[in-house]
């Protein structure tokens, strides 16, 4: 009995691409924050499909910089523990 041939599974790109354009706008919003520890990564991976779905063909690493301070309602998924201050209740 022969062993069963190994096989990879087809690469998805639009998801590939997809990680690599929210980890580029993740670590380009991380490098402007002044409280990096203050900030949670995690909270990427529930912003970032919103972010990629509406600003997919921009660059982002000038989103994060158009952007940052205006999480909205993600605020609180990005910056676990901290208060929202009126100025960062602006809408994505």
């Amino acid at each position: 009995m022969s062993a069963p041939e190994e096989t990879a599974p087809a690469r998805n790109h639009a998801l590939a691409e997809a990680l690599a354009w929210i980890s580029k706008f993740a670590h380009a919003w991380k490098a402007i924050e002044p409280a990096p520890h203050s900030l949670s990564i995690d909270g990427f991976i529930i912003w970032g499909p919103v972010l990629y779905e509406k600003h997919g063909k921009e660059d982002p690493v000038a989103l994060a910089a158009q952007l940052y301070g205006k999480s909205g309602d993600y605020f609180k998924y990005l910056y676990p523990g901290r208060t929202q201050d009126a100025g960062e209740a602006l809408p994505f």
